[in-house]
């Protein structure tokens, strides 16, 4: 991919410096790169860690996030429909573009503020809990172009659903829009909280399709952001364990089961272990969807997982740890090194908290490298894995 420095004028988003959300758009995309391999050369120095640093991977640049959340606010009186500004604090700015979501972001949004002020709707206040319209979120698969929209509101008015309905199926997109979802939430945090999902038009699930495998996605489902980087990291998960017909795998943060449904096509079996049951039902339905067998489900949480059951799966092949953001904590590293597994693949959107937990496993463990992901181009967070091996 060409990743030339490009044209300001031209590439630039136009809400670059009210939007918070990629804060890096006015550096080139090398100079970004560069500096993303070089944080990561830095944590292994710091880290006393000597293998090697392998180049950065990069894919799409713009276009490349699945799923963005946008907010309801008001401005000068009057209804908007976009993000939190980072220059003018407490306000919310009209979203027009989103050049790392999707070039329908315009379309979708204009037609979503207009049906509402249409309608008048309230606003809803974070602060008094009075009003209507919370949120509006949106999901855009990147290899099969399906998109599923949803309106967050409370239970202080009624939502016209078949005006609504009418309203988004009447837009001209390039994705195909599949699924209309109504979101019921009268929670007082201000985050989008599924209290009740209502499917107003289409389908239950959008699905994506890459490396063979096929994902239903759900309105409240957890899938990484950046499909064609997912790909990317697991094929070369894949390669480097090189796995024979025989090893036992344990996927822990599996999601839905993303990881371990690929390498089960070469695994003897596979366990996945995630601390949501919604979660866990569409992690077993996408083995179903896809007809894989040898691999099975469980909602627990991981380091209570090690501690209760941990001796069933002592000297597993292959442990794969993918934790959130947050990295994970001493005491599952201890719990994990209880089981002694013979290889761990470590896969962290954090590479802060995973040199963290890096650190805790180096007495038994030795990474063979570290190689970087930028699964996030034009801000500072990117994914890095390694995989260990015991000493």
């Amino acid at each position: 991919m060409d990743v030339t420095s490009f044209s300001m004028s031209e590439q630039l988003c136009q809400h670059f410096g009210d939007c918070g959300g990629c804060s890096f758009q006015d550096k080139p995309y090398r100079e970004q790169l560069a500096e993303k391999e070089a944080a990561i050369r830095g944590l292994a120095a710091a880290g006393g860690f000597s293998c090697p640093i392998r180049p950065i991977n990069h894919f799409h640049e713009w276009y490349y996030r699945n799923k963005m959340e946008f907010t309801f606010g008001e401005t000068d009186g009057e209804l908007v429909l976009g993000m939190n500004s980072k220059a003018r604090r407490g306000t919310i700015f009209n979203m027009q573009e989103c050049r790392i979501f999707s070039p329908d972001t315009h379309t979708i949004i204009d037609t979503m503020r207009l049906f509402c002020r249409s309608k008048g709707y309230s606003w809803h206040n974070k602060y008094t809990h009075k009003g209507f319209l919370r949120f509006f979120t949106a999901r855009e698969t990147k290899f099969t172009k399906q998109l599923m929209l949803a309106i967050v509101t409370t239970t202080q008015s009624e939502l016209d659903t078949e005006g609504l309905v009418a309203a988004l199926r009447g837009m001209k997109l390039e994705s195909e829009l599949k699924s209309i979802y109504h979101i019921v939430s009268d929670s007082w945090s201000d985050a989008v909280v599924f209290e009740k999902k209502i499917l107003l038009w289409g389908s239950e699930f959008v699905c994506e399709e890459f490396n063979g495998l096929r994902f239903n996605i759900g309105v409240d489902s957890f899938f990484q952001v950046n499909p064609p980087g997912q790909a990317a990291l697991y094929k070369k998960i894949e390669s480097e364990l090189n796995l024979t017909g025989n090893e036992r795998v344990l996927d822990l943060f599996c999601g839905v089961g993303s990881i371990g449904l690929f390498l089960a096509k070469a695994a003897k079996f596979v366990w996945g272990v995630e601390l949501v049951p919604a979660i866990i039902d569409a992690a077993k339905a996408n083995a179903e969807l896809n007809g894989i067998k040898n691999i099975s489900f469980v909602a627990e949480d991981a380091r209570k997982f090690l501690n209760t059951q941990g001796d069933f799966y002592r000297g597993v092949d292959v442990a794969i740890v993918n934790p959130p953001r947050c990295g994970t904590s001493p005491k599952f590293i201890r719990a994990l090194l209880r089981i002694t597994p013979k290889i761990i693949v470590y896969s962290s959107c954090n590479p802060v908290t995973q040199f963290a937990d890096l650190a805790l496993l180096k007495e038994e463990f030795e990474p063979l490298f570290f190689e970087p992901f930028d699964f996030f181009p034009h801000t500072r967070h990117m994914e890095c894995l390694t995989i260990l091996k015991r000493k």
